[in-house]
């Protein structure tokens, strides 16, 4: 049975900062569809799939119609995946979208966000329609045509 669509949570209660952006709520993404990209730089198939597709679609895709967000998720190896390196990453790997920083772990295991969300891990991509509610969520690798064919879906509905 498929679920219904839900309201996303607004992200931002949960992140400590953010690269190529001022910070952003999903309350004035309003109207526009999002993409969320959760990755970690030190994951293998987000620097090879998940990330470039993301930069992809922010290409092909007018900013007017979809937000491309990135979230930093660690929840594990700390000390390598800290703020400054994640600014290094970005600019080697050309990554311009704004991306979020989940607040670090207070309990040792996943960051505020990944927790607050309930994700299983990097990568996992987010959907979400133009009026705030998720409408998909993958974990894992996800196919160009399978997300093309959900962007113009949500691209072609009114909120």
């Amino acid at each position: 049975m498929p679920r219904s669509p839900s309201q996303a949570p607004e992200f931002t209660w949960d992140v400590s900062e953010w690269l190529n952006s001022p910070p952003l709520s999903l309350g004035e993404l309003r109207g526009q569809v999002v993409l969320i990209e959760v990755f970690q730089m030190l994951c293998p198939t987000c620097v090879t799939h998940a990330i470039p597709q993301a930069k992809r679609v922010r290409q092909l895709v007018r900013d007017d119609q979809l937000a491309v967000i990135g979230l930093h998720s660690v929840f594990e190896h700390h000390e390598a995946m800290n703020p400054d390196a994640l600014k290094v990453f970005c600019a080697e790997f050309g990554v311009t979208f704004p991306v979020a920083v989940d607040r670090p772990s207070t309990d040792g295991v996943l960051p505020a966000t990944m927790k607050q969300w309930r994700l299983q891990g990097t990568p996992t991509t987010i959907l979400l329609d133009r009026a705030g509610r998720v409408r998909q969520t993958w974990f894992g690798t996800l196919d160009d045509l399978v997300l093309g064919v959900w962007l113009g879906t949500l691209l072609s509905e009114d909120t």
